[in-house]
Formats: C-alpha cells, structure tokens, sequence
C-alpha cells in the first residue's frame, strides 16, 4: 500500500488535543496542499485562514464556550477556516476538496484533525460579528467548514469507524 492511502486510512476525527504546538514547517506544508485542491472551473474561490496564534485561537474557542457552553474546537491549537462567496453554488464543493486536502496532508505528517461545522454559525451571532470583522472574513462570505489540527491527547481513544459494505458499485 502506497504512503498516500496509508494516510488516508489512518485519518480519524480527533476530538481531544495536547495543549502542544505544531511546528510551523509542518503547517506550513499542509497550507501549501490546501492551494492543491480540485476547483470548480479553476475559479479558486475560497480563501483559508489558518488560526496559529494561540490568543486568536482561544478567542475563538471562548466564543463557543460562551455560545453554545461547548469547546467545539476540543482543545486544538490550530484552526484552519475555510470560506467563500456565500451565494456561489461551488462554494461547499470546492471547500470540501480543500479541507479533505489538509486532513490528508496533516495525517501524512502524523497530525490529528477534526473538521468543524459551528464556526460560521458562531461567527455570524451576534456576539461573533466582531470577531469575523477582526479575522478580515468578508460579510458576504459563508464558513464552509474548519480543519482542527495538533496532537492528540492520549486519553483519547482512537476509534476506526466501521465503513457500510455496500458503499461502493462497480458497474
């Protein structure tokens, strides 16, 4: 089995993190394979903001504590935002290849990941507003998903979910 399915195989979501950094070499090269993803008719639409800084990442996270008394974010000291035009009908198609992009990329560096689905909720309430104006995300865009990404905390156990067996046909 070649490294690149081995890497996907191993991908599982991660909801516990070590309060440790990754290295910025790292992130670095999973940023650079987020750019790699497939786009409806090359247009590129979406943007990624990649949250490093741990004062902007728990400024985000108190923000789910605060909204919704969860840390959707499970620790992690990384969180990647992906977005674009709200109303462009490729948006979620070309978000989804960019975020699967970066799971892939970070399980190959031996990276855990999560992706998040709150973030433009949390962003667009009303005590959100200030902070997406602070991260430069435009009114108009819409939050297709966030990468969590850092290293899992041990006291997490890992779980392989069972895939259908009737999921794939060839015909």
């Amino acid at each position: 089995m070649n490294e690149t399915i081995k890497s996907i195989k191993k991908r599982y979501s991660c909801k516990s993190y070590l309060n440790k950094r990754v290295p910025l070499s790292k992130l670095k090269i999973i940023l650079e394979a987020s750019k790699q993803a497939p786009s409806a008719l090359n247009r590129q639409i979406c943007s990624v903001l990649c949250l490093n800084n741990p004062a902007m990442v728990n400024k985000l996270r108190e923000l789910s504590l605060r909204e919704s008394k969860t840390d959707y974010y499970y620790n992690a000291p990384v969180m990647v935002l992906v977005y674009g035009p709200k109303d462009d009908k490729f948006l979620d198609k070309d978000g989804a290849c960019i975020l699967e992009n970066i799971f892939i990329a970070a399980s190959s560096l031996n990276i855990d990941s999560c992706w998040i689905n709150h973030t433009d909720d949390l962003l667009n309430s009303k005590k959100g507003k200030s902070l997406k104006k602070g991260l430069a995300i435009p009114n108009d865009a819409r939050i297709v998903g966030t990468a969590i990404l850092g290293y899992r905390n041990p006291k997490f156990k890992v779980v392989y979910k069972k895939r259908k067996d009737n999921f794939i046909k060839i015909i």
